[in-house]
């Protein structure tokens, strides 16, 4: 497997999060095991490929979500890929902050 090098921007987190991933081969709920205010990793199988723009849907707590759109940055095949997210309004910014900070990250 080819190691990828992104400069990051943003710090991020180590949580195992549950999320709805839509992308060119379908909807389907996927872990991110990363996240950031700029992007993720998403472990899993599913078919995209890199700049591909999918969707991802973030839960918090109380049933609040939110959908933010990314771009695929690398793809370990068989394994998951690298997102990074594109433009986001406020609403959607609030909500990636809050989970960072509920899973003991910083903004």
């Amino acid at each position: 497997m080819k190691e990828v090098m992104i400069d990051r921007q943003y710090d991020r987190i180590m949580a195992p999060l549950s999320v709805v991933l839509d992308c060119s081969s379908g909807k389907r709920e996927v872990r991110v095991s990363d996240l950031s205010i700029g992007g993720c990793y998403v472990d899993s199988i599913a078919g995209v490929k890199a700049e591909e723009v999918v969707g991802i849907r973030l839960v918090l707590p109380r049933g609040r979500s939110e959908q933010v759109f990314g771009t695929v940055i690398y793809v370990h095949d068989g394994i998951g890929f690298g997102v990074q997210f594109n433009d986001m309004t406020r609403e959607q910014r609030t909500v990636l902050e809050q989970l960072v900070l509920l899973n003991g990250g910083k903004i």
